[in-house]
């Protein structure tokens, strides 16, 4: 399947890899199908969640626990229902990143993360009843704090 992304132009992605988001996301309630871009690295931990059918949608996102190592989201049964997990181990989390125009106050969204059936390639966003984690957690900070 080739998408077209208003920042990467067309990309051709193999459908097995489209991730389905039957509630979508909040505020994009109305997409349903999105694909990881970009590859994890040392230097770069960030990846790109895109909507597949539109090309202006896109969401830079990191796994939490790269910068905040004791990250625990207590996730309950309705949501890994929703989500056919049969196997905790096959769970990913992802959280969505605002980056301003000073990048060293980047924040990442703890609170709703982002659920992955990283075995079916089914997701949701959660809000997290823990009051411990914040919409706006800075990266930066947590990660010289990890140092």
């Amino acid at each position: 399947m080739i998408i077209n992304s208003k920042h990467f132009g067309h990309i051709e992605i193999p459908e097995k890899e489209i991730i389905r988001f039957p509630y979508g996301i909040y505020g994009f309630e109305y997409i349903k199908e999105y694909v990881l871009l970009g590859k994890v690295g040392d230097d770069n931990p960030f990846i790109w969640l895109h909507a597949v059918h539109n090309p202006d949608v896109c969401f830079v996102v990191i796994d939490p626990f790269v910068f905040k190592k004791d990250y625990s989201p207590s996730i309950n049964d309705e949501v890994l229902n929703k989500l056919e997990v049969e196997d905790p181990a096959d769970i990913r989390f992802l959280s969505i990143v605002v980056i301003p125009q000073d990048v060293s106050r980047m924040t990442a969204n703890l609170k709703s993360p982002i659920v992955i059936n990283a075995k079916k390639n089914i997701a949701m966003q959660v809000i997290l009843d823990d009051e411990e984690y914040s919409t706006k957690h800075h990266i930066l900070e947590e990660m010289k704090k990890g140092a």
